[in-house]
């Protein structure tokens, strides 16, 4: 049953307004229990509390769409210091989110091509069999029988941003780790005012197709006929979704032949290219039935420059060989410069730190299956980091978004249990050892 976008920001606010109060009842009414629980009890309640929470959370952005619905995506994809249920509910807006009215569809296509699917397109299915965080992707065809997927972005998107920024602060902010969130909502606004035009999409995907040519690693053909700032129509690309894929049960090969090929179009793309798909939510790849790999939604890119990728496998090769001066001359390089690097820091902070840093590059390959809690632990080494290091006055852009992507392919390995080789790309290449 499609449910009715409220559109009004007095709409908006109201289903935020509600949402907020629910967990700032459920928050106040803990801190008044926990004084008369045991230890227990109230880690019990806490969780309980947690549950209730996250779907109050999840509830609200669904019902929201678009861009509040892109902010949990991204809060679900970077925030693991969240609790699990919070994440849990986050997860499920990657592709699973209840249809839009088909009214408001047919009103974008007419807006933004000038005339109604049914024109447009040899058949056009109203029901859509994908939801994007901004939109949601219907499946059309044109007379030879080609079959598109046809992204329709939600009404009004663009101009509901600081609006929905605003409400999710608001959703947010008596949460438990509100402070954790709201430091992140500046750099979600920045990307996010990106990802509405899907023209910026249209040429990154098409420069994507036009460049990278791994085999296994399919990119979707751009119709730009039938594509405007808020209709995106491409190649249609079928797949299972991540985690509909790993419940069709794969084998350990299978696993780890899929994971390598997403690490070697990173590093492709990265080193190679130099231009990073820095997106690496689950529902952006989908796993064909011939074993490779159907990536999409090109509209978070960043170009990395010739100094960077010079840069950074030496900062690698610098933690792991433990060099206390090679590793502040590339951080100094890098535009991060720590000026008291002294040998009681870098025992303390860095020399660990850089040791999780390199553990998937010690040996040939590395077993996520085998160390599925290899991102947890970064997230509380980087914690730790943090609070006792006085960070720099600046850190490079460059340097976040490979970071993010790479932290994010990571978890995915983990969930895929899989084996991955990293070393002979950054660290025997470097030494002359291909």
């Amino acid at each position: 049953m499609n449910q009715k976008l409220p559109e009004s920001k007095l709409a908006r606010a109201k289903v935020a307004g509600v949402a907020a109060i629910k967990v700032g009842a459920g928050e106040l009414q803990h801190k008044v229990k926990r004084a008369f629980l045991s230890p227990h009890k109230e880690h019990q309640t806490k969780q309980v509390l947690d549950e209730k929470n996250a779907a109050i959370l999840f509830g609200a952005m669904t019902q929201l769409r678009g861009t509040a619905l892109k902010i949990a995506q991204m809060i679900g994809m970077e925030l693991d210091l969240l609790p699990p249920s919070y994440q849990r509910e986050l997860q499920k807006s990657f592709h699973q989110v209840p249809p839009l009215n088909k009214v408001l569809i047919r009103k974008v296509m007419m807006e933004q091509l000038g005339q109604s699917p049914e024109k447009l397109f040899a058949s056009f299915d109203t029901t859509a069999f994908a939801a994007a965080s901004l939109g949601q992707v219907h499946q059309a065809s044109l007379n030879d029988g080609t079959q598109l997927a046809v992204k329709v972005q939600y009404p009004g998107i663009a101009n509901a941003i600081d609006s929905d920024l605003a409400l999710v602060r608001s959703l947010v902010r008596n949460m438990r780790d509100a402070k954790i969130i709201l430091q992140s909502l500046d750099e979600i606004e920045a990307r996010l005012k990106e990802e509405v035009d899907y023209r910026i999409e249209r040429k990154n995907t098409n420069w994507f197709a036009g460049h990278v040519k791994l085999e296994g690693i399919n990119i979707p053909r751009i119709y730009d006929e039938f594509s405007a700032q808020q209709v995106l129509s491409t190649q249609y690309m079928p797949g299972l979704h991540l985690d509909d894929w790993l419940a069709s049960n794969p084998g350990k090969e299978q696993r780890n032949r899929a994971a390598q090929k997403l690490y070697d179009f990173f590093v492709h793309s990265a080193r190679d290219l130099q231009c990073l798909h820095a997106d690496p939510n689950p529902g952006n790849y989908l796993f064909a039935t011939d074993g490779s790999i159907n990536v999409l939604d090109f509209g978070c890119v960043r170009h990395l420059s010739d100094h960077f990728m010079r840069v950074f496998p030496q900062l690698l090769l610098a933690y792991l060989y433990g060099d206390r001066h090679a590793l502040a001359r590339a951080y100094a390089d890098i535009g991060m410069p720590f000026e008291n690097l002294t040998p009681e820091m870098h025992e303390q902070l860095f020399r660990p730190f850089g040791a999780w840093v390199t553990e998937p590059f010690v040996h040939d390959s590395y077993d996520f299956g085998a160390n599925k809690d290899y991102t947890k632990r970064g997230q509380e080494l980087m914690m730790m980091f943090s609070q006792t290091l006085d960070s720099p006055d600046y850190v490079a852009e460059e340097f976040i978004f490979f970071n993010r992507t790479t932290y994010g392919l990571c978890k995915i390995f983990e969930r895929m249990g899989a084996t991955v080789r990293l070393r002979h790309h950054w660290v025997e290449e470097k030494e002359g050892r291909s």
